[in-house]
Parts: C-alpha cells; structure tokens; sequence
C-alpha cells in the first residue's frame, strides 16, 4: 500500500481534520472602523472574503449623479470629509466630488458624486440651428416658435419681423443696406397684378436672448447676429449666428464654480483626478 493511498476507515478523521481547518474569522480594520469576515479553507485554496453576508458594507463606495447644482451641494454637504476634494471641467461641463481622494494619506477614490451640467433645452435649441441657413418660411416660424428668449428688441417687434418675412415670400430680393440704427434693409421687387412694385423690409442685425445654459440654471444674455444671402432670382436665404457661445459656457460654468464652492465651503480644482 502506498503513503497516498487512503483507508475507508480514515475517511471520516480526514474530513474532521480539513473541517477543523476551516472556519469564518473577522479581521480588525482599524482604519476603516470595522471588522471584515474572511475565511481561513485548506492549503491550496485562497483567502475569501466574505463580506457579502454582512448587514451593510465596512466603507462607502459607489457614485452619484445628480441634475442641477443644488442637489450636487446637497449631496457633497451631506458626505464631504477632510478626504473631499471637488474637480471640475469645462469642455465637457462636469463637477466631480470624490469623498475618499486623500488627506495626506492614500485614498481608494472610488466614493463619487457627479453633476455633468446639462444643457438647458432652449441653449441646445438656438446653439443648433445657429449658422444654419433657412428660407424665408422657415426663419420666420423660428423666431415666432421662440420669440419668448429674446429680448432685444422687444417680442412685439421680432413678431413684426417674423409676419413681414412670411408675407414676402414671394417678392425677388435686388439688395441690401446697413442702417445706422443696427438694423438691415432689404430692397425688393414685387410683381401685384402685372406690375412691378418696389419695397423695403427691415430686420434687425443684432437681437438678443436671455436663456438658461444649463437644466434649470439662471438665463444668460446672448447675442446673435443676422446673416443673409441673396440666391440668383432675387430668393433670400436667412440665418443667425450666436456670438461666441463657448464663451458663454465658460462664464456659465465659472459661475457655477462659484455657487458651488460657496455652497459646500470647499475648493474647486480645474481638471479631473487621473
């Protein structure tokens, strides 16, 4: 009989053995304010954890993302510790709190709360039809759809523009003039019952909106500027143009920065942790 080869009746003691080898065994964590379950199996085999069978876990872990500044300070205040440190980008718009980063010691980083700042439906609206050209037809449904968002000049007077557009659907456009008022005059031909008829349409060169940049943020005041071409057959091709709108999330997000750094009490980092 060889050293390997194992008797019927020593089955049972063999069992007994590995069974006295194995059992479930807290270990201290001091750091982290408790104690993790692991069990100890014969030679082998790997150490297990087993804090899946516990009521709750030995740390925080996990992220969070939220909608609008206000709930990410709420958030950030009710979890920030002297391991907190906040990061924020601007091109995407992101802010990033991570609550185990470090406090002169090494932190896991992987306790998050993100806001990504989303972009409001009326600044994707106007950012996204802007440098856009469009008829006539088309130009003057916008601007009547949306006329809420400007402010300058009055809504009375861009539904003005908008109605005039429509009715001169038809007419050949011959030229345009720059007026010293800020506005653009267009000179027109139109034919009324066999006859040529001349006219003029005014529309202004630069209007203004007020409109949030990001979900449930304060309106920011945007210019946009009006472009036009005129096709051979005198047809008007129409657009506006935002005046350097990355610019205006730049101040959107610095100001956000700003509201949030106050509202938490903590520094923000430009960036994001590696």
């Amino acid at each position: 009989m060889s050293d390997k080869t194992i008797i019927h009746s020593d089955v049972p003691a063999a069992l007994a053995a590995g069974a006295a080898s194995v059992g479930i065994k807290t270990v201290d964590l001091a750091s982290l304010k408790g104690q993790a379950p692991y069990a100890i199996v014969p030679e082998g085999y790997e150490l297990q954890e087993c804090t899946d069978f516990l009521l709750q876990p030995i740390r925080k872990t996990g992220g969070t993302k939220l909608n609008d500044a206000a709930s990410f300070i709420a958030v950030v205040n009710d979890q920030k510790g002297e391991a907190t440190r906040l990061y924020s980008t601007v091109n995407p718009p992101t802010f990033l709190a991570v609550f185990n980063d470090t406090a002169g010691e090494p932190g896991w980083r992987d306790h998050r709360a993100s806001y990504n700042a989303p972009l409001a439906p009326e600044w994707q609206i106007w950012l996204g039809s802007s440098g856009k050209a469009c008829s006539q037809t088309e130009f003057a449904a916008f601007i009547e759809a949306n006329m809420l968002d400007i402010i300058e000049p009055e809504g009375a007077v861009m539904l003005e523009v908008s109605r005039s557009l429509e009715a001169k659907k038809k007419v050949e456009f011959a030229s345009s003039v720059r007026l010293s008022d800020g506005s653009v005059q267009f000179n027109y031909e139109e034919d009324i019952q066999g006859s040529a008829h001349k006219g003029q349409l005014k529309v202004p060169e630069v209007f203004v909106l007020a409109i949030p940049v990001f979900e449930n943020g304060d309106p920011w005041r945007v210019e946009a500027k009006l472009r036009y071409r005129i096709n051979d057959g005198g047809k008007l091709a129409i657009w506006y143009e935002l005046v350097r709108p990355h610019k205006v999330i730049e101040a959107a997000v610095k100001d956000l920065r700003a509201k949030i750094a106050e509202g938490t009490g903590l520094p923000i980092l430009v960036g994001a942790p590696a």
